[in-house]
Protein backbone atom coordinates (compact mmCIF):
# COMPACT_ATOMS: atom_id res chain seq x y z
CA UNK A 1 0.00 0.00 0.00
CA UNK A 2 0.82 3.49 -0.50
CA UNK A 3 0.33 6.29 1.63
CA UNK A 4 0.01 9.96 0.82
CA UNK A 5 -0.67 12.51 3.71
CA UNK A 6 -1.04 16.37 3.24
CA UNK A 7 -3.03 19.01 5.20
CA UNK A 8 -6.67 19.97 3.97
CA UNK A 9 -7.34 23.23 5.68
CA UNK A 10 -5.07 25.17 8.16
CA UNK A 11 -6.70 26.92 10.34
CA UNK A 12 -7.45 27.38 14.19
CA UNK A 13 -9.68 25.23 15.57
CA UNK A 14 -12.04 26.72 17.97
CA UNK A 15 -13.93 24.96 21.30
CA UNK A 16 -15.77 27.84 21.47
CA UNK A 17 -19.26 26.52 20.56
CA UNK A 18 -18.27 22.90 22.24
CA UNK A 19 -17.87 25.10 25.05
CA UNK A 20 -21.00 26.82 24.84
CA UNK A 21 -23.19 23.52 24.20
CA UNK A 22 -21.38 21.62 27.32
CA UNK A 23 -24.01 20.99 30.42
CA UNK A 24 -23.62 22.86 33.40
CA UNK A 25 -22.67 20.86 36.01
CA UNK A 26 -25.39 21.14 39.22
CA UNK A 27 -24.35 21.81 42.61
CA UNK A 28 -23.01 19.16 44.51
CA UNK A 29 -25.74 19.21 46.97
CA UNK A 30 -28.73 19.28 44.41
CA UNK A 31 -27.60 15.71 42.43
CA UNK A 32 -24.88 14.52 43.36
CA UNK A 33 -25.09 11.35 41.82
CA UNK A 34 -26.22 12.36 38.61
CA UNK A 35 -23.57 12.05 35.68
CA UNK A 36 -24.44 14.45 33.09
CA UNK A 37 -23.86 13.72 29.21
CA UNK A 38 -24.96 15.20 26.43
CA UNK A 39 -24.22 14.20 22.88
CA UNK A 40 -25.10 16.59 19.35
CA UNK A 41 -24.77 14.70 15.95
CA UNK A 42 -25.75 15.79 12.73
CA UNK A 43 -27.21 12.67 11.13
CA UNK A 44 -27.06 13.36 7.19
CA UNK A 45 -23.08 14.04 6.88
CA UNK A 46 -22.36 11.65 10.65
CA UNK A 47 -20.87 14.57 12.06
CA UNK A 48 -20.39 14.66 15.78
CA UNK A 49 -21.11 18.47 17.28
CA UNK A 50 -20.75 17.92 20.69
CA UNK A 51 -19.98 14.48 23.07
CA UNK A 52 -19.71 15.13 26.28
CA UNK A 53 -19.98 11.75 28.80
CA UNK A 54 -21.72 10.51 25.66
CA UNK A 55 -20.28 6.56 25.97
CA UNK A 56 -21.13 6.66 30.03
CA UNK A 57 -23.49 4.34 31.04
CA UNK A 58 -26.92 5.67 32.66
CA UNK A 59 -30.25 4.00 33.71
CA UNK A 60 -32.04 5.54 30.44
CA UNK A 61 -35.54 5.96 31.93
CA UNK A 62 -38.52 6.58 29.68
CA UNK A 63 -36.26 7.12 26.67
CA UNK A 64 -36.52 3.58 26.82
CA UNK A 65 -39.72 4.04 24.90
CA UNK A 66 -37.90 4.71 21.67
CA UNK A 67 -36.77 1.16 21.38
CA UNK A 68 -40.75 0.24 22.13
CA UNK A 69 -41.96 3.17 19.32
CA UNK A 70 -39.20 1.47 16.78
CA UNK A 71 -40.21 -2.23 17.04
CA UNK A 72 -43.91 -1.36 16.78
CA UNK A 73 -43.74 0.73 13.64
CA UNK A 74 -41.54 -1.85 12.31
CA UNK A 75 -43.98 -4.53 13.41
CA UNK A 76 -46.27 -1.70 11.29
CA UNK A 77 -44.16 -1.39 8.34
CA UNK A 78 -44.03 -5.24 7.76
CA UNK A 79 -48.14 -5.67 8.27
CA UNK A 80 -47.58 -7.82 11.65
CA UNK A 81 -49.77 -5.13 13.18
CA UNK A 82 -52.06 -2.34 12.21
CA UNK A 83 -53.09 0.59 13.56
CA UNK A 84 -56.30 -0.76 13.95
CA UNK A 85 -55.27 -4.13 15.86
CA UNK A 86 -56.78 -4.26 19.33
CA UNK A 87 -54.47 -5.49 21.57
CA UNK A 88 -56.28 -6.66 24.94
CA UNK A 89 -55.21 -5.17 28.58
CA UNK A 90 -53.70 -8.08 30.52
CA UNK A 91 -53.58 -6.84 34.40
CA UNK A 92 -49.88 -6.69 34.45
CA UNK A 93 -49.88 -3.57 31.86
CA UNK A 94 -53.07 -2.43 34.14
CA UNK A 95 -51.03 -2.53 37.38
CA UNK A 96 -47.42 -1.45 36.05
CA UNK A 97 -46.89 1.83 38.48
CA UNK A 98 -45.50 5.57 37.08
CA UNK A 99 -46.51 7.39 34.03
CA UNK A 100 -49.74 5.88 33.20
CA UNK A 101 -52.26 5.89 29.79
CA UNK A 102 -54.83 4.75 31.85
CA UNK A 103 -55.84 1.81 30.11
CA UNK A 104 -57.99 -0.92 31.54
CA UNK A 105 -57.77 -4.91 32.33
CA UNK A 106 -59.15 -6.68 30.14
CA UNK A 107 -60.30 -4.20 27.67
CA UNK A 108 -59.21 -3.76 23.69
CA UNK A 109 -57.05 -1.17 22.92
CA UNK A 110 -56.22 0.21 19.38
CA UNK A 111 -52.14 0.01 18.03
CA UNK A 112 -52.80 3.80 17.46
CA UNK A 113 -53.93 4.59 20.76
CA UNK A 114 -51.36 2.62 22.46
CA UNK A 115 -48.55 4.44 20.49
CA UNK A 116 -49.89 7.78 21.15
CA UNK A 117 -50.27 6.83 24.78
CA UNK A 118 -46.36 5.85 24.80
CA UNK A 119 -45.17 8.66 22.87
CA UNK A 120 -46.90 11.15 23.98
CA UNK A 121 -48.15 10.59 28.12
CA UNK A 122 -45.28 8.17 28.22
CA UNK A 123 -47.46 5.60 29.64
CA UNK A 124 -46.01 2.38 31.09
CA UNK A 125 -48.96 0.55 31.12
CA UNK A 126 -49.43 1.31 27.23
CA UNK A 127 -45.65 -0.03 26.82
CA UNK A 128 -46.39 -3.16 28.80
CA UNK A 129 -49.57 -3.80 26.77
CA UNK A 130 -47.34 -3.25 23.10
CA UNK A 131 -44.72 -5.84 24.58
CA UNK A 132 -46.92 -8.17 25.37
CA UNK A 133 -48.30 -8.25 21.90
CA UNK A 134 -45.21 -8.27 20.28
CA UNK A 135 -43.10 -10.46 22.16
CA UNK A 136 -45.40 -13.05 24.20
CA UNK A 137 -44.06 -11.53 27.60
CA UNK A 138 -42.49 -8.28 28.37
CA UNK A 139 -39.21 -10.53 29.00
CA UNK A 140 -39.54 -11.92 25.35
CA UNK A 141 -39.91 -8.57 24.32
CA UNK A 142 -37.06 -7.00 25.65
CA UNK A 143 -35.14 -9.87 24.16
CA UNK A 144 -36.52 -8.52 21.37
CA UNK A 145 -35.39 -4.92 21.93
CA UNK A 146 -31.60 -5.94 22.86
CA UNK A 147 -31.23 -7.92 19.24
CA UNK A 148 -32.55 -4.52 17.26
CA UNK A 149 -29.96 -2.37 19.49
CA UNK A 150 -27.36 -4.48 18.49
CA UNK A 151 -28.49 -4.13 14.81
CA UNK A 152 -28.60 -0.41 15.11
CA UNK A 153 -25.16 -0.31 16.43
CA UNK A 154 -26.40 0.68 19.80
CA UNK A 155 -23.27 -1.18 21.45
CA UNK A 156 -23.42 0.15 24.97
CA UNK A 157 -27.01 -0.73 25.65
CA UNK A 158 -29.07 -3.32 27.60
CA UNK A 159 -32.89 -3.18 28.01
CA UNK A 160 -35.09 -5.13 30.15
CA UNK A 161 -38.38 -3.84 29.73
CA UNK A 162 -40.20 -1.84 27.44
CA UNK A 163 -40.82 0.86 29.63
CA UNK A 164 -38.21 2.14 31.49
CA UNK A 165 -38.66 1.34 35.02
CA UNK A 166 -35.38 1.25 36.72
CA UNK A 167 -34.11 -1.56 36.77
CA UNK A 168 -30.31 -2.15 38.03
CA UNK A 169 -28.98 -4.18 34.20
CA UNK A 170 -30.95 -1.56 32.11
CA UNK A 171 -28.36 1.11 30.66
CA UNK A 172 -27.65 3.00 27.63
CA UNK A 173 -26.05 5.94 26.53
CA UNK A 174 -26.52 9.68 24.93
CA UNK A 175 -24.69 8.06 22.25
CA UNK A 176 -26.64 4.81 21.86
CA UNK A 177 -30.29 7.18 22.49
CA UNK A 178 -28.95 9.91 19.67
CA UNK A 179 -28.58 6.59 17.75
CA UNK A 180 -32.43 5.23 18.29
CA UNK A 181 -33.87 8.52 17.39
CA UNK A 182 -32.16 8.95 14.16
CA UNK A 183 -33.12 5.74 12.82
CA UNK A 184 -36.65 6.36 13.64
CA UNK A 185 -36.75 8.96 11.63
CA UNK A 186 -34.73 7.17 9.07
CA UNK A 187 -36.79 4.51 8.68
CA UNK A 188 -40.01 5.00 9.62
CA UNK A 189 -40.38 8.77 8.68
CA UNK A 190 -44.56 7.96 8.03
CA UNK A 191 -45.02 7.52 11.86
CA UNK A 192 -42.50 10.35 13.12
CA UNK A 193 -45.67 12.55 14.40
CA UNK A 194 -46.65 10.92 16.70
CA UNK A 195 -43.75 11.99 18.86
CA UNK A 196 -44.57 15.41 18.43
CA UNK A 197 -48.15 15.64 19.34
CA UNK A 198 -48.80 17.80 22.44
CA UNK A 199 -51.98 16.37 24.08
CA UNK A 200 -53.54 12.81 24.42
CA UNK A 201 -56.77 11.84 26.17
CA UNK A 202 -57.92 8.51 27.52
CA UNK A 203 -60.39 7.20 29.42
CA UNK A 204 -61.55 11.25 30.02
CA UNK A 205 -58.27 12.18 31.18
CA UNK A 206 -56.43 14.68 29.17
CA UNK A 207 -52.48 14.73 29.22
CA UNK A 208 -49.80 17.02 28.15
CA UNK A 209 -46.47 15.97 26.47
CA UNK A 210 -43.64 16.81 28.32
CA UNK A 211 -41.35 17.54 25.92
CA UNK A 212 -41.39 21.80 26.24
CA UNK A 213 -39.55 22.15 23.60
CA UNK A 214 -42.23 21.50 21.00
CA UNK A 215 -43.28 25.12 21.31
CA UNK A 216 -39.60 26.29 21.12
CA UNK A 217 -40.22 27.56 17.53
CA UNK A 218 -37.02 26.33 16.35
CA UNK A 219 -37.88 23.20 14.41
CA UNK A 220 -38.15 20.88 16.78
CA UNK A 221 -40.57 18.50 15.57
CA UNK A 222 -39.88 15.17 17.99
CA UNK A 223 -38.92 13.79 20.79
CA UNK A 224 -39.11 11.63 23.90
CA UNK A 225 -38.39 13.02 27.52
CA UNK A 226 -37.26 10.26 30.57
CA UNK A 227 -37.26 10.94 34.32
CA UNK A 228 -36.00 8.47 37.72
CA UNK A 229 -34.50 8.85 40.63
CA UNK A 230 -31.44 6.80 40.16
CA UNK A 231 -30.41 9.09 36.92
CA UNK A 232 -32.11 12.45 36.66
CA UNK A 233 -33.82 13.94 34.02
CA UNK A 234 -33.06 12.88 30.03
CA UNK A 235 -34.50 14.66 26.86
CA UNK A 236 -33.87 13.07 23.31
CA UNK A 237 -34.84 15.49 20.64
CA UNK A 238 -34.42 15.98 16.90
CA UNK A 239 -35.30 19.52 14.41
CA UNK A 240 -35.14 20.97 11.11
CA UNK A 241 -34.30 24.33 10.42
CA UNK A 242 -33.15 24.92 6.27
CA UNK A 243 -32.96 21.09 5.53
CA UNK A 244 -30.51 20.83 8.27
CA UNK A 245 -31.45 18.28 11.05
CA UNK A 246 -29.80 18.02 14.24
CA UNK A 247 -30.48 15.30 17.17
CA UNK A 248 -29.79 16.43 20.74
CA UNK A 249 -29.53 14.23 23.64
CA UNK A 250 -29.12 15.67 27.10
CA UNK A 251 -28.74 13.30 30.02
CA UNK A 252 -28.30 13.46 33.69
CA UNK A 253 -29.74 17.08 34.58
CA UNK A 254 -31.62 18.25 37.69
CA UNK A 255 -34.58 19.06 36.30
CA UNK A 256 -37.01 20.02 33.36
CA UNK A 257 -35.62 23.23 33.15
CA UNK A 258 -32.41 22.47 32.24
CA UNK A 259 -32.74 19.54 29.95
CA UNK A 260 -34.80 21.73 28.18
CA UNK A 261 -32.26 24.77 28.66
CA UNK A 262 -29.53 22.35 27.29
CA UNK A 263 -30.84 20.96 24.34
CA UNK A 264 -32.12 24.43 23.19
CA UNK A 265 -28.64 26.14 23.48
CA UNK A 266 -27.24 23.11 21.32
CA UNK A 267 -29.69 24.07 18.50
CA UNK A 268 -29.34 27.74 18.57
CA UNK A 269 -25.51 27.28 18.85
CA UNK A 270 -24.84 25.35 15.76
CA UNK A 271 -27.86 26.32 13.66
CA UNK A 272 -26.68 29.61 14.11
CA UNK A 273 -22.68 28.95 13.62
CA UNK A 274 -22.32 25.45 11.66
CA UNK A 275 -22.99 24.57 8.01
CA UNK A 276 -22.55 21.33 5.68
CA UNK A 277 -19.55 21.65 3.37
CA UNK A 278 -18.23 19.13 0.66
CA UNK A 279 -14.40 18.54 1.15
CA UNK A 280 -14.68 16.03 -1.72
CA UNK A 281 -16.55 15.36 -4.74
CA UNK A 282 -16.16 13.05 -7.33
CA UNK A 283 -13.64 14.04 -9.92
CA UNK A 284 -11.59 16.03 -7.66
CA UNK A 285 -8.16 14.17 -7.98
CA UNK A 286 -6.36 13.07 -4.82
CA UNK A 287 -3.44 11.38 -6.63
CA UNK A 288 -2.41 11.64 -9.86
CA UNK A 289 -0.61 9.36 -12.85
CA UNK A 290 -0.62 6.78 -10.49
CA UNK A 291 0.94 3.52 -12.40
CA UNK A 292 -1.15 0.86 -13.94
CA UNK A 293 -0.07 -2.36 -14.50
CA UNK A 294 -1.25 -4.46 -17.82
CA UNK A 295 -3.96 -1.52 -18.63
CA UNK A 296 -4.89 -0.12 -22.02
CA UNK A 297 -3.87 2.85 -20.11
CA UNK A 298 -0.55 3.23 -17.88
CA UNK A 299 -0.89 5.63 -15.76
CA UNK A 300 -4.77 7.14 -13.72
CA UNK A 301 -5.95 9.33 -11.56
CA UNK A 302 -7.77 8.50 -8.44
CA UNK A 303 -10.81 10.17 -6.96
CA UNK A 304 -13.44 9.81 -4.44
CA UNK A 305 -16.49 7.72 -5.21
CA UNK A 306 -19.35 9.61 -3.79
CA UNK A 307 -19.29 13.07 -2.02
CA UNK A 308 -17.74 13.72 1.84
CA UNK A 309 -19.21 16.15 3.74
CA UNK A 310 -19.54 17.20 6.71
CA UNK A 311 -21.44 19.97 9.25
CA UNK A 312 -18.49 22.82 9.94
CA UNK A 313 -18.44 25.84 11.49
CA UNK A 314 -18.57 28.64 8.85
CA UNK A 315 -15.80 30.89 10.36
CA UNK A 316 -13.86 28.51 11.99
CA UNK A 317 -13.63 25.47 10.97
CA UNK A 318 -10.03 24.24 12.15
CA UNK A 319 -7.37 22.25 11.03
CA UNK A 320 -8.62 18.96 8.89
CA UNK A 321 -6.35 16.72 7.45
CA UNK A 322 -6.83 14.25 4.90
CA UNK A 323 -4.62 11.08 4.08
CA UNK A 324 -5.09 8.58 1.13
CA UNK A 325 -3.93 5.03 0.76
CA UNK A 326 -4.22 3.00 -2.47
CA UNK A 327 -3.57 -0.64 -3.31
CA UNK A 328 0.21 -0.90 -5.43
CA UNK A 329 0.14 -1.67 -7.40
CA UNK A 330 -3.07 -0.75 -9.35
CA UNK A 331 -3.95 -4.02 -12.84
CA UNK A 332 -5.78 -3.31 -14.69
CA UNK A 333 -8.82 -4.42 -16.17
CA UNK A 334 -10.31 -1.09 -13.33
CA UNK A 335 -14.08 -0.34 -13.20
CA UNK A 336 -15.31 3.32 -12.76
CA UNK A 337 -16.34 2.16 -9.42
CA UNK A 338 -14.40 -0.34 -8.18
CA UNK A 339 -12.64 0.51 -5.27
CA UNK A 340 -8.95 0.41 -5.35
CA UNK A 341 -8.22 2.62 -1.71
CA UNK A 342 -9.64 4.80 0.90
CA UNK A 343 -9.40 8.35 1.97
CA UNK A 344 -9.25 9.29 5.38
CA UNK A 345 -10.11 12.86 7.21
CA UNK A 346 -9.50 13.48 10.54
CA UNK A 347 -11.49 16.71 12.06
CA UNK A 348 -10.14 19.13 14.81
CA UNK A 349 -12.74 16.56 17.23
CA UNK A 350 -10.91 13.74 16.38
CA UNK A 351 -13.63 12.51 14.33
CA UNK A 352 -13.03 9.90 11.32
CA UNK A 353 -14.42 10.04 7.88
CA UNK A 354 -13.48 7.57 5.31
CA UNK A 355 -14.38 6.94 1.56
CA UNK A 356 -13.38 4.52 -0.86
CA UNK A 357 -11.26 5.90 -3.47
CA UNK A 358 -11.79 5.19 -7.51
CA UNK A 359 -10.21 5.82 -10.86
CA UNK A 360 -10.99 8.23 -12.44
CA UNK A 361 -12.07 7.30 -16.05
CA UNK A 362 -11.99 2.99 -16.33
CA UNK A 363 -8.81 1.40 -17.68
CA UNK A 364 -9.46 -1.50 -19.75
CA UNK A 365 -7.13 -4.99 -19.67
CA UNK A 366 -4.66 -4.46 -22.52
CA UNK A 367 -4.00 -7.00 -25.08
CA UNK A 368 -1.87 -9.85 -24.84
CA UNK A 369 0.76 -7.83 -26.80
CA UNK A 370 0.59 -4.89 -24.48
CA UNK A 371 0.95 -7.55 -21.23
CA UNK A 372 3.91 -8.93 -22.94
CA UNK A 373 5.57 -5.64 -23.72
CA UNK A 374 5.02 -4.57 -20.51
CA UNK A 375 6.44 -7.60 -18.80
CA UNK A 376 9.67 -7.65 -20.61
CA UNK A 377 9.76 -3.72 -20.28
CA UNK A 378 9.36 -4.67 -16.48
CA UNK A 379 12.16 -7.55 -16.30
CA UNK A 380 14.67 -5.50 -17.56
CA UNK A 381 14.09 -2.39 -15.48
CA UNK A 382 12.49 -0.09 -18.04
Amino acid sequence: MTRILFTLLALTFTHAALAQTSPTQPEAEAQPTYTQAQFVYHPATGTVLSSVNADTLAGPASLTKLMTLYLTFEALQEDRLQLTTPVTVSEKAWRTGGSKMFIEVGKEVPVEMLIKGISIVSGNDACVAMAEKLGGTEDGFAEMMNTKAKQLGMVNTTFRNASGMPHPAQRTTAHDIAMLLTAIFRDFPQYKHFLAEEEFTWNNIRQQNRNGLLHAGIGIDAGKTGHTEESGYHLASTAEQNGERLVVVVMGTNGFSAREGQSLQAYRTFYATHATRTLFQPGDVLAENIPVWHGSAGRVNLTVAKPLNVFLSRTSPGQITASITYNKPLVAPLAADQPVGELKVTLPSGQTFTEALVVQHPVARAGFLGRFVQTLASNFGF
